[in-house]
């Protein structure tokens, strides 16, 4: 059986962190194995069977489990599977987490007091509910975003959102000890938090097949319900959101028209023109010109 180090995976002896998304198509497979450090999980999308310590776990989207060090698992995946993993140390938040460890939140959280005491276990996972996964996908990507750009303080950033998304997560886990799943979040606070979901990753390829499993919700009862609320289709809210931060960089930057269509999700340079116009009125290159003018 393989036994990852810490050298091998995690930044530095330092910094022992390490944060990566993996997408693994149907019926691939992760041999077993163990590792030194902490393996967090959390699955975005799909499902598969989690092998650990000799039993076989089912998990799917919106799964949150930790594996604990030098303890052998494998996983076999049914469809596909779509998963965070954080990678990391114990010492990388021993001192933050021992301030927060008298908060009884905290101390009934079967992550972080496990952190303190350096001993992991898998216990029943934590399962997100549609509006608490949104939320977790966007503390992820933005721990991801510190960590990949590596820009001045990145460490430092990571560090401190670590401690939120644990903070949420012993929240998520104190509501689904106390309070039925279905009180959690009205519909309308789901949809307020997708639609900040869809401002976060507006260039992104986002389907309504997407957005709408994201909620929990059929594609038709997302519709319906987005409009309702945002006054506006999907569609619509997404545009309306490119063409702003458009202009935006038009009279921020020196890119053409065509590097900015592309960098707010735009390939067809002929469509943004069109939806431009019939936003503004006006080609967005005589918008950029009128406004270098005045």
């Amino acid at each position: 059986m393989t036994r990852f180090a810490n050298e091998t995976y995690l930044e530095a002896y330092e910094f022992p962190f390490h944060l990566e998304q993996y997408t693994f198509k149907k019926k691939e497979s992760v041999q077993p194995h163990s590792h030194e450090f902490i393996e967090f999980v959390y699955v975005v999308e799909g499902s598969g069977r989690h092998i650990y310590a000799g039993a076989e776990y089912l998990i799917q989207e919106g799964d949150v489990f930790v594996i604990e060090p030098d303890v052998e698992h494998a996983y076999f995946v049914d469809e596909h599977l779509i998963v965070y993993n954080i990678l990391f140390a114990p010492s990388i938040l021993s001192h933050e987490l021992q301030s927060l460890s008298n908060v009884t939140s905290f101390v009934d959280f079967f992550y972080v007091e496990p952190f303190l005491r350096q001993s992991v276990h898998f216990q029943s996972h934590l399962r997100l509910n549609p509006h608490q996964r949104i939320e977790m996908k966007q503390l992820l990507d933005r721990i991801l975003s510190e960590y990949t750009e590596k820009m001045l303080g990145y460490r430092l950033l990571v560090k401190t959102r670590l401690i939120e998304m644990f903070v949420f997560l012993s929240r998520c886990y104190d509501q689904m000890l106390h309070k039925p799943m279905t009180a959690l979040a009205s519909e309308h606070k789901i949809i307020e938090r997708v639609a900040e979901f869809i401002e976060l990753h507006h260039a992104n390829p986002l389907s309504l097949a997407q957005v709408s499993q994201m909620c929990g919700m059929s594609q038709s009862a997302f519709t319906s319900r987005f409009k309702l609320y945002m006054g506006k289709t999907f569609i619509e809210f997404r545009n309306e959101i490119r063409i702003r931060i458009a202009k935006e960089l038009m009279l921020s930057t020196n890119n053409n028209i065509l590097q900015i269509a592309q960098e707010v999700g735009f390939d067809d340079l002929s469509f943004f023109n069109k939806l431009f116009k019939q936003m503004h009125g006006i080609s967005p290159g005589k918008f950029r010109r009128s406004q270098k003018e005045d």
